[in-house]
């Protein structure tokens, strides 16, 4: 990690005549200039600029997109897309922008990986639940408005 005035900089910068093929992982922030093939990680930021190529996912708590990914973006917090932003692939995240002139071509979600998994947990009780009210119904004779 590069300490900058005190402040900490960016941990890995992948310039712009660089092409990388691999995961690209640290818990600092991500800044790609250039072309990455492989999964792009961060605890922290990931900045993809409008000279960078991702293909790939790409995870971080942030993610700002200049460039074009072609994968899957988890944004923990915020996600990004700038007007000369590309993103061909699913995204999830809390908050979304989408600034005018910027492509999206996939599907969203605003709940993130783990409100998925709540939901996909409560989509399989609605069955368990619809056969409960039938039994419920018939035993009392009537149907119960819910």
């Amino acid at each position: 990690m590069a300490i900058f005035n005190g402040q900490s900089g960016p941990g890995t910068v992948v310039g712009v005549n660089v092409k990388l093929q691999g995961q690209l992982k640290d818990s600092q922030d991500i800044i790609v200039h250039g072309q990455v093939d492989g999964e792009v990680a961060s605890e922290r930021n990931v900045t993809i600029t409008e000279s960078a190529t991702v293909k790939g996912p790409i995870s971080a708590t942030i993610v700002t997109v200049g460039g074009t990914v072609r994968g899957s973006i988890e944004a923990r917090e915020k996600l990004e897309v700038l007007p000369s932003g590309k993103v061909y692939g699913s995204i999830a995240t809390k908050e979304l922008t989408i600034r005018p002139g910027a492509v999206f071509n996939g599907r969203s979600s605003m709940a993130g990986k783990a409100m998925e998994k709540e939901l996909k947990k409560e989509k399989e009780k609605e069955p368990v639940k619809a056969l409960a009210k039938e039994v419920e119904e018939s035993e009392l004779g009537y149907e119960i408005e819910s």
